[in-house]
């Protein structure tokens, strides 16, 4: 049998999106301390919310509790095909043991995974997730953001886009649905779209 062809009732590994060529697929470590290859187990057919922190810096608690706040939200696909991945920037002291503390601190739920590696490797990633990244409009020679901006995106459907890390758990939630995918009779994916307006509130937030 084609081993392309799983038997019936077999797992189907989602195929490779539109930017496989670009994410490298180097692996990482979880703070559960499981190795993961980037793009083949933590990117491909999931939408995703990437940002970059150090558990050292005096910002990081902040940021993962507001974080934390997206989880409720968003608590019927986390962990399912919606993840959220911490990724060190310090990963000579962001053990993986260090990390599993700091996400037990923060309340990190299944589906909420804090990342290290290679010093190369996090540089790599932070890179091709900011800098360089699809539809990242970042001219030559384009500030590091990578600590101030949320990278998110649906690899499957090759949608992404970026928000501040200091935006509201329900803008980061709103964001996340927007790069839904649903099947179409046109083709098999679609994006989702803006949620709508809750009634007597503006485009520009105010009532």
């Amino acid at each position: 049998m084609d081993d392309r062809t799983p038997a019936s009732g077999a797992c189907v590994r989602p195929p490779d999106g539109p930017n496989s060529a670009y994410f490298p697929n180097v692996p990482v470590v979880t703070h559960e301390n499981r190795r993961a290859l980037f793009y083949d187990d933590l990117l491909r057919g999931k939408t995703v919310a990437v940002h970059f922190l150090a558990t050292r810096d005096t910002g990081a608690e902040a940021l993962a509790s507001r974080l934390s706040r997206v989880q409720p939200l968003v608590a019927d696909r986390l962990g399912r095909d919606l993840y959220l991945y911490s990724i060190t920037t310090d990963p000579l002291h962001d053990t993986p043991s260090v990390l599993e503390a700091f996400a037990r601190r923060a309340g990190a739920r299944p589906g909420w995974l804090f990342l290290t590696g290679h010093p190369e490797t996090m540089e790599l990633l932070k890179s091709r997730c900011f800098a360089g990244a699809p539809h990242a409009h970042h001219g030559p020679g384009a500030e590091d953001c990578s600590l101030a901006m949320l990278r998110y995106g649906n690899e499957a459907a090759g949608v992404w886009g970026s928000a501040p890390v200091n935006s509201t758990p329900q803008s980061i939630a709103e964001r996340l649905a927007s790069v839904r995918s649903r099947p179409t009779p046109e083709g098999p994916f679609r994006r989702r779209g803006p949620s709508p307006l809750r009634a007597g509130v503006t485009a520009g937030g105010q009532r």
